[in-house]
Parts: structure tokens; sequence; C-alpha cells
């Protein structure tokens, strides 16, 4: 009786979300947009190791890539919040598509190295948040007073990062498998190539440009203590995130297992899109601030197991366990975001909210590489908790700034 009563409250509530008008397509084109997001780390780790076996090059070049979004991202959402999103969408993407098509030339040529490198950074430069500009057309859709229904946009969407997360990396090392190293990276272009136009050509959930009509500048959102409060952990913590698609892909390897490691990865993505469900359907009376805290030392504790696993489906398991604790760590930390900041900056804090963590993600696939190749990849996966642990020691500073 109390499985059917929570079963009545999710369905319910995710129901109501998905009665506001223009929902389902945001929600479909959102999710085919960002598949790349889940499939281009690993897509380049297999293409490139298929030319060259360093696992240090792949390395490498993704941390080129998730560097060079670092900037690029806020940077585009900084115009959309400015020009609106369909500009971004319209000049940013065909430059991506170009680059990368571009790289896939340059490496099956045996081109210079340092040419993979250029393509990838133009590539990257190139690189726009999806998720950050649905999760602005959510506000939009629904009302900014109904906060409930608001949380429950951002858990849906958390859901649908988890869930490319999780079919992701499968579908990429599958269809790798099955054809050629390059399919991973020609699969990502069909997917923008879809989803794009149809956030782009949305109206009813554009946002408003909002003009400036005081004429007075605006304060840097960068400066807001409840964006650093949520962004500075997530930036730190993103070297987790990074470690662990090299290091699963190495000791998948290494196991002569190497196709299951998109299997892997997904078993983590899964817990996330499990637990970011549950989130997006239970009222809490915990405050957004504390369940974000103690999420973040969750992920810590399960992270400190990792390098003492043998077996890959028992890390697919204990990965699974963490990303119980990575889907709601987004949807709680956001609320404090969004309701510190105007409406004409929100598109720009948002993506500052996570854009840092390709910038620790960089650091951490060069690292985790470079250990990867010297010690094996066991060595690989002390990474995670030690970003981790930094992670959970940056919030000391801000623990005021967690209550709702």
């Amino acid at each position: 009786m109390l499985l059917s009563k929570a079963q009545q409250s999710l369905f319910k509530i995710y129901a109501e979300l998905f009665k506001t008008h223009g929902a389902k397509r945001i929600a479909a084109a959102g999710f085919i947009a960002r598949m790349p997001v889940a499939m281009d780390t690993i897509a380049i780790i297999l293409f490139v190791h298929s030319v060259d076996s360093r696992y240090s090059i792949a390395g490498a070049l993704t941390a080129v890539a998730a560097f060079t979004t670092v900037f690029s991202s806020p940077l585009w959402s900084k115009v959309a919040d400015k020009k609106g999103q369909e500009f971004v969408l319209k000049a940013a993407i065909p430059l991506r598509i170009i680059a990368i098509i571009s790289f896939i030339s340059l490496v099956k040529n045996a081109a210079p190295i340092w040419t993979w490198f250029l393509a990838i950074f133009v590539a990257e430069c190139g690189s726009v948040s999806i998720g950050s500009m649905t999760r602005r057309r959510w506000v939009n859709l629904i009302d900014r007073e109904n906060k409930n229904l608001l949380s429950t946009s951002y858990a849906f969407e958390s859901l649908l990062d988890e869930f490319v997360y999780i079919i992701g990396p499968i579908i990429t090392t599958a269809i790798v498998a099955a054809t050629e190293p390059v399919a991973g990276l020609l699969l990502g272009i069909c997917f923008l190539l879809i989803g794009v136009p149809l956030i782009a050509t949305h109206r009813n959930s554009d946002p408003t440009i909002e003009p400036n009509e005081s004429g007075e500048k605006l304060k840097s959102v960068i400066r807001n203590k409840k964006l650093q409060a949520v962004g500075i952990p997530l930036t730190i913590a993103g070297g987790c995130f990074s470690a662990v698609n090299i290091s699963v892909v190495a000791f998948a390897t290494q196991k002569s297992m190497a196709s299951s490691a998109g299997l892997v990865l997904g078993a983590w993505a899964a817990g996330g899109a499990v637990s970011a469900v549950i989130n997006g359907a239970i009222s809490w009376k915990i405050s957004h601030g504390v369940r974000y805290l103690g999420y973040l030392a969750g992920m810590t504790v399960v992270a400190i197991t990792f390098p003492f696993i043998n077996n890959l489906y028992l890390l697919g398991f204990a990965l699974f366990m963490q990303g119980m604790c990575i889907g709601p760590l987004l949807p709680n930390g956001l609320p404090l975001v969004t309701n510190a900041v105007p409406t004409s900056q929100m598109t720009h804090a948002i993506t500052l909210v996570t854009s840092g963590i390709p910038l620790t993600g960089a650091l951490s696939s060069f690292l985790s590489g470079r250990i990867i190749d010297s010690y094996g990849a066991s060595a690989g996966l002390w990474m995670p908790f030690g970003f981790l642990i930094l992670a959970c020691a940056s919030t000391l500073p801000y623990l005021k700034e967690y209550r709702d």
C-alpha cells in the first residue's frame, strides 16, 4: 500500500510537469541534443587509442577539450542572455561540427599530433551548455512562484543528464565495437543535427531578452555567494567524473573486457537516474542546501572503495551507489542559485554553476592518463576520492549559504 502511494505521488508530480505547454518538446529536444556530452569523451578515447595506444595522448586531448569548455560555454551563455538562444545555437553548433569532422580527418590521415589538439580546441570553442539552456526554458514555461514544480523540472533535467550517461557510453562502445572507431564521434554529430534545431525553433519556451533600461551595470553573477557555494565544490568534484571515465576504460581493457566499459559507466549513471526521479517526486522538509552537502559527502564515502576493487562488475555496483548521490546533487544546488540571481542573468548563472567541472576534469584527465600509463588502472581509481575530499573541504567557508 505504501509503495502504491509512493508510485501515485511520483506519477502525479511528473504528469503535472508534462501538462505544461511545450514541456514534451523541450524534454525530447534537450535529451537528443545533449547526447554528445555523454558520448564525446569516451568516443575520443576509443578513436584516438585505435591509432595511438598511449592513454596519455587520449587523456591530454580530452583535457584540452574540457579546459576549453570552461571558458567557451559560459561566454556563449552570457551571449544567450543578451542576444537569445537561437542566435547562439546557430553560431556555435556549426563551428563545433565542422571542427569535429576536421579532427576525424586529421587523425585518420596521421597528421601531426599538434593538429589534433588544435581541432579539438576549435570544436570546444563551439561548445554550449544545452542543459543550462533547457533549464532556463523551464523557468520560462513554469510559473517561477511554483517552486515545487520548478524543482521537479530541475530534477527531471538531472534525470535526462543521467539517462544520457547511461545510454551514451553504451551506444558509443557498442557502435565502435560493431563498426569503426570513428563511429562514436559521427553519431554524436547526428544527435546535434537533430536536437539543436528542435530547441532553437521552439518559440514558446524561448527566454525573453530583458534589456537593462536603467543603464546601471549589473553585478557580475560570479560574485554571488550562493553561486560560489554550489559551483566551487562542483568544479572540484569534476575531477572525480573525468578520472572515473578514463580509469574505467583502462580497467576494462586491462581485464580484456573493453566492450563492457560502457555498461559499467552506464551503471554509474543509472544510480543517478533512479535517485533523481525520487528526489523530484518527494516534498522534502530538509532544505536544498543540507541535501546538497549530504549527497556530496555520500559521493566521497563511496569513492574510497574504488581502488580496492578488482572485479569490473563489482566496480559497476560501487559506481551505481555513488551515482545515487550524484543524481540529486545539481537539482538541490540549482534552486539556491536561481533564487538569488535576476532573470536576465539566469542562463549565465546556471551555466557557471557547472562550467568549472571541465576545469578540474581537464587536470584529472591528464593526471589520470599519466598515472594509468605508469602504474595501472587501479592507481587511477584513487583520483576520484582525492578530488572529492577537496570538494567537501571547499564547502566549509560557505556553510551559512546552504540555508534556503
